[in-house]
């Protein structure tokens, strides 16, 4: 069984002919490989459309980018779990579990760390990423609402994203710095994140 096989990597509906559908998902699947065996700055196109046994093209960054929205919906689905009792005492108790997470999320995760937190990232594929951020932060919301009485309005939802950007930062420092996503960094992302709420109290 391979990793994408074992994360289970959801095939998005996409609104193309048959045969596009079936190139868009064999690209996606030979990025998801490639970033399971090397650093992405050594992933070039050419090897992706290799991989894929379709034609090279000029889409890689397009394709990181699809991947990498691909990725985030784990992190949404995560997020929207039920929250063990032990874990949801306090809002910042939540708060600190759903760091946590993320954060296991990476872990088990190659690509995800590379495309979503690595140092290396092309700057197109993390300014589409933060769109895939604010899906995760409304998730963040919609978990919070289920246990504690928060405004479901524009400003509020967007709190929750800049929590994700917030916490994300310091496990993209971590990456840099340590290559993996250290119990210091950890500690360090949900103080930053669960100061950032306070100011919402």
């Amino acid at each position: 069984m391979s990793n994408r096989q074992k994360i289970g990597l959801r095939k998005k509906p996409v609104v193309t002919r048959a045969p596009g559908r079936k190139r868009r998902k064999a690209l996606l699947d030979a990025a998801y490989d490639l970033l399971c065996e090397k650093d992405i700055e050594d992933v070039s196109f050419r090897d992706i459309a290799s991989r894929a046994g379709v034609p090279e093209g000029s889409a890689r960054f397009d394709i990181f980018s699809a991947l990498g929205k691909v990725l985030s919906e784990q992190f949404a689905d995560a997020h929207a779990e039920p929250v063990p009792p032990s874990r949801r005492k306090t809002w910042r108790q939540l708060a600190g579990h759903l760091v946590d997470v993320g954060a296991n999320v990476y872990a088990q995760n190659p690509p995800a760390r590379q495309l979503l937190i690595g140092g290396k990232t092309p700057p197109e594929v993390k300014q589409a990423d933060r769109i895939n951020d604010r899906a995760v932060g409304d998730a963040m919301h919609c978990s919070f609402s289920r246990y504690f009485d928060i405004p479901d309005t524009d400003e509020m939802r967007a709190a929750f994203y800049y929590f994700i950007e917030i916490t994300d930062l310091m496990f993209t420092l971590s990456i840099i710095e340590h290559g993996e996503i250290t119990e210091s960094m950890l500690a360090e992302a949900k103080r930053a994140g669960v100061a950032y709420l306070e100011t919402y109290r």
